[in-house]
């Protein structure tokens, strides 16, 4: 009986421990990164999952905590049947990088409604079926963008706008043209406060032959929205040396020349760790609370047979126990 009592003492006394390892392994990586941006421009909504599975057997729902569907893969393709109405049309994944478990979304022409919490929901398939792997959370804030200074508004230098971004994880830099010029007659560059060029853009095309070297396979532009005047560039895996200040430098074709149209200052701020890192860290965890329950487990159930070792040995003499010489 008394080492029964014991046992159930024993029991409660973890039973408070595994319930808070439970609930920091629960909680870890998983709760809703800050991200902000303006109304009428785009936004891209974090996402990684950097597990070796194939992209054809993974399921990732993108929705909001109403239930609402915002963008949906599955069995390798998008499957929008289900999207909520207020998304139709504004929302894209980048199958570029899906294979390096980049399962971000882009939403553009942002609106107020847009400003909620978001869940990005990963699901591996298993046979016949898919398995819930883990969420990533995002709240997004939508604002007005603070107005541009006119040409006679004095001020002390350019307004750059200010855009954040995580380690690892990508951002897109804010450049909108709306003059009424074909693509093909523009010349579009971006670059750093220090030269460097970023992504150049020039008859119609991409021309990176001067691109500088670490931004080499890391920038793109939304060539679907050229034609809207959207020369946003997404900066991809995000580094501490990307924090900076960037212009997008807009020059329109004039005979056999291009004129300077206009300039967008944009700073950007680096901050770390990111979604990818946060969701590491949180699995990192979890698999850490295996191993600390599986220990105490194992140290209780060592002590119970050393106790039952001790009760035997003292009832049998001649019996020698090897539990107890160790």
């Amino acid at each position: 009986m008394a080492g029964q009592e014991q046992q159930g003492h024993s029991s409660q006394k973890l039973l408070p421990l595994l319930l808070l390892l439970n609930v920091v392994a629960a909680v870890s990586g998983n709760s809703p990164f800050p991200v902000s941006g303006y109304l009428r421009e785009q936004v891209v909504l974090p996402c990684t999952y950097k597990r070796n599975v194939p992209v054809s057997d993974l399921q990732i729902i993108w929705g909001t905590l109403k239930k609402e569907i915002v963008h949906k893969f599955v069995n390798g393709s998008d499957d929008l049947r289900e999207q909520d109405p207020q998304f139709r049309n504004r929302t894209n994944l980048f199958k570029d990088q899906l294979e390096q478990g980049n399962w971000s979304v882009l939403i553009s022409d942002l609106r107020e409604t847009d400003q909620a919490e978001y869940q990005c929901q990963i699901y591996s398939r298993m046979e016949d079926h898919f398995r819930w792997e883990g969420v990533v959370s995002v709240h997004l804030s939508v604002t007005e963008r603070a107005p541009t200074p006119g040409p006679n508004t004095p001020v002390l230098g350019d307004w750059p706008v200010p855009v954040s971004g995580f380690l690892e994880e990508q951002v897109v830099l804010p450049c909108i043209y709306k003059g009424n010029v074909p693509v093909s007659d523009l010349q579009v560059m971006w670059g750093t406060s220090r030269s460097e060029i970023v992504h150049k853009f020039v008859n119609g095309s991409d021309d990176l032959r001067e691109q500088d070297p670490r931004f080499r396979n890391r920038t793109n532009l939304f060539k679907d929205q050229l034609e809207q005047g959207n020369w946003s560039v997404l900066i991809s895996d995000l580094r501490e040396t990307d924090q900076d200040e960037y212009q997008c430098q807009i020059y329109r074709k004039v005979a056999a020349h291009f004129d300077w149209e206009q300039t967008e200052h944009v700073h950007l701020s680096v901050t770390g760790p990111g979604l990818s890192t946060g969701l590491r860290v949180g699995l990192g965890i979890g698999i850490a609370t295996i191993f600390i329950v599986a220990g105490i487990v194992g140290y209780i159930v060592l002590q119970r047979q050393r106790r039952n070792c001790d009760q035997n040995h003292s009832r049998h003499q001649s019996i020698r126990w090897s539990l107890c010489e160790r």
